[in-house]
């Protein structure tokens, strides 16, 4: 068994919730599309043969509540991501206005201007950021042409 899979299954059964087959089967679309942004439709159809669409969307609330995925929500579309064992802890988005496409940016110089400007946010205002999203639209370069 994938380990990352092992990872997510002990921290789910460690706050008391079965690792059942429909929840280990949605879990794998995840760990085999580490850097994709899915949208609930997505993963409903490659599952839809055997878990229910009410189904995908308590598993999806279930992972988000323990911070193994993450919900990112562009022009009203809620896609999802892994979270936990992302190698861009902190990145911008890209989407395209055309194909939709979207896309991660993640330079190490922006991200640690990030996280700075996080930082004084909290400190001039006494508040506690415990998400950044920043969402650039625009036209990729397939869809230029």
């Amino acid at each position: 068994m994938d380990d990352k899979i092992k990872r997510i299954e002990e921290i789910l059964k460690k706050r008391g919730y079965k690792v059942t087959s429909q929840r280990k089967k949605i879990i794998e679309i995840f760990t085999g599309n580490i850097n994709k942004h899915l949208k609930i439709e997505e993963i409903y159809d490659i599952v839809r043969v055997n878990i229910s669409l009410p189904t995908v969307y308590r598993t999806i609330e279930l992972l988000k509540k323990f911070g193994i995925i993450k919900e990112i929500i562009i022009d009203e579309a809620r896609y999802y991501e892994l979270k936990i064992f992302s190698e861009k802890c902190l990145h911008v988005h890209l989407k395209c206005l055309e194909c939709g496409k979207i896309f991660d940016y993640d330079d190490q110089k922006l991200i640690i201007k990030l996280l700075d400007e996080k930082d004084e946010i909290e400190k001039r205002y006494d508040f506690i950021v415990n998400n950044i999203s920043i969402i650039f639209n625009g036209l990729c370069k397939k869809c230029r042409r």
